[in-house]
């Protein structure tokens, strides 16, 4: 029996060495090629945007969702318009989850499903400059608060709108 239990647990340990081993791969490459055709520099390093885009594409949302703040240095709209061809080298349109797809590289490499694109195009808009490029460090703004301006103080009457219940209303 222990013998048994003991062969068990070095199956167990073997395949839990040979998922580790692949652990210190470098990640796949990426379809960079309209990335680097439009800038020069991502609008942060490589290394932290592979460690921390997820991070900043929340803290985006939040800030816009919630507080009503559009910026587009992490906006996902903005990283889209970047990194991602419009169509295929056939010239038929690129999607998420085709393999040129600049997202798609990464995500299916990791395992990781992301629900994005259920909402936001995941093309750039064509509409648009096929030059464009985001300026890293443009006046428009890559913190939250710059360009932000303060609420104007409210008028008298809306103050007294505010302190004062309604006339009239159901008792």
């Amino acid at each position: 029996m222990t013998s048994k239990f003991s062969n068990i647990l070095l199956a167990a340990a073997l395949a839990f060495a040979g998922l580790l081993a692949g652990c210190d791969s470098a990640p796949p490459p990426t379809n960079l090629a309209t990335a680097k055709q439009k800038a020069e520099q991502c609008v942060e390093p490589t290394a932290e945007m592979r460690r921390n885009h997820m991070g900043m594409l929340m803290h985006q949302r939040d800030a816009t969702m919630l507080e009503g703040i559009r910026t587009k240095q992490h906006s996902l709209k903005e990283c889209v318009n970047c990194h991602v061809a419009p169509t295929k080298d056939d010239g038929t349109p690129l999607h998420y989850g085709d393999e040129q797809h600049f997202c798609t590289t990464c995500h299916a490499y990791a395992g990781v499903k992301i629900d994005c694109f259920q909402c936001h195009a995941d093309r750039p808009e064509v509409a648009q400059d096929p030059n464009y490029q985001h300026t890293v460090g443009s006046a428009e703004g890559h913190h939250f608060t710059q360009g932000v301006t303060a609420a104007a103080e409210p008028t008298a009457a809306e103050v007294q709108m505010v302190a004062q219940p309604q006339q009239g209303a159901a008792k």
